[in-house]
């Protein structure tokens, strides 16, 4: 009955949905640019939203920083690029970019500030080990939601009400029962 109901509020959790082209298995936002090879993505917007990390849409219309950390020990040696881009209609408008580089931290940290919210798009660049550059291109989101994450649907809302009611109501019941039977057995 346990699996029921976990496997119930798995299909009404907005974290249940796919983020396209971003994998977001173990919590975090990967990036997979390989069979395997990959990247967390983390994007940060420490003026308006501190401590909160986000994935693949922010809120705000302010400097935002896109962290792309290896998750292969290897890919500290190979050279990277980074670019971010605003989705104009399907006109690419250049914000801010990384040359090509090696970097051996493991991380690779690029700030923009975007212009307008809508959509946002990043392309990631790297030399594999024969020296063949390959490319990975992800989408994000400022002031707008992803697609991708879209409200949960009334179905999921309604499943998500009952199951709460459920919920309530068999721990009220379940401790008004055991008061019953505890006053039967003090008679």
């Amino acid at each position: 009955m346990t699996q029921i109901i976990l496997f119930i509020f798995l299909l009404a959790s907005n974290d249940a949905f796919a983020h396209s082209n971003i994998d977001t298995k173990h919590g975090a936002c990967t990036l997979m640019i390989g069979k395997e090879r990959g990247i967390h993505i983390t994007v940060y917007q420490p003026s308006t939203q501190e401590g909160e990390v986000f994935c693949q849409q922010a809120p705000d219309l302010v400097e935002t920083t896109v962290v792309l950390d290896f998750m292969e020990e290897d890919s500290k040696k190979l050279p990277f690029a980074f670019s971010i881009g605003y989705m104009n209609d399907d006109v690419l408008e250049p914000l801010s970019s990384l040359d090509f580089d090696v970097y051996p931290q493991g991380s690779m940290l690029l700030k923009f500030t975007p212009k307008q919210t809508g959509k946002y798009h990043g392309k990631v660049i790297f030399l594999n080990k024969d020296g063949h550059d390959k490319a990975r291109d992800f989408d994000f989101y400022i002031g707008e939601r992803h697609p991708s994450s879209a409200e949960p649907s009334s179905t999921q809302e309604l499943i998500k009400w009952v199951m709460l009611f459920i919920l309530v109501f068999g721990g009220v019941y379940v401790a008004y029962s055991k008061r019953i039977n505890k006053d039967e057995d003090d008679f």
